[in-house]
């Protein structure tokens, strides 16, 4: 993979009610971290970063936006969302500031894409609320010149890297 960019997105069943919508866009919004929040505040086990995850106007999904944080923290912001906020038996549940929260929702989907800079690029997926992560590494070939075949006439051309050029038959 060699351009960068983000596809995919995270369901959210059932989707979010306005409460829920708009705390998760008011954290979007702040540039607070997620230490910063009512459940992040003195739990190490909390990423120290930003929330990138976009909600639709809905509320029935999520999309990474690598403008607001590094995509490696597309995993524990995630898992952020749905220990703390979203999940049954979220850390915020009984707490009076969230009373209008459900606590029922279940996460699916995927997220795959790499910042600038990055060579490697990664793929969030959830299931059921559990989150995994894989870094999918390019391919070494793709950025090496392969050595011209023997004899190595290229006939005042230039091919392509992935193109051998074998000598033509003579009669």
């Amino acid at each position: 993979m060699t351009s960068t960019g983000f596809i995919g997105h995270i369901r959210i069943h059932p989707a979010l009610n306005e409460a829920e919508w708009s705390h998760l866009f008011t954290l979007v919004e702040s540039d607070g971290t997620l230490r910063g929040t009512p459940t992040g505040r003195g739990d190490r086990e909390v990423p120290f970063a930003r929330l990138a995850w976009e909600l639709c106007s809905v509320g029935c999904c999520l999309t990474w936006n690598p403008d607001l944080e590094a995509s490696r923290m597309m995993l524990p912001s995630l898992r952020f969302l749905i220990d703390h906020l979203l999940g049954s038996g979220a850390k915020a549940q009984g707490r009076r500031e969230f009373e209008e929260f459900t606590f029922d929702h279940v996460l699916e989907g995927a997220v795959m894409g790499r910042d600038h800079g990055d060579r490697h690029a990664r793929l969030v997926e959830v299931t059921d609320n559990v989150v995994s992560e894989r870094t999918l590494v390019p391919c070494d070939g793709a950025e090496k010149q392969r050595p011209q075949a023997a004899g190595g006439r290229s006939r005042g051309r230039r091919l392509p890297s992935n193109v051998i050029e074998f000598r033509p038959r003579r009669a």
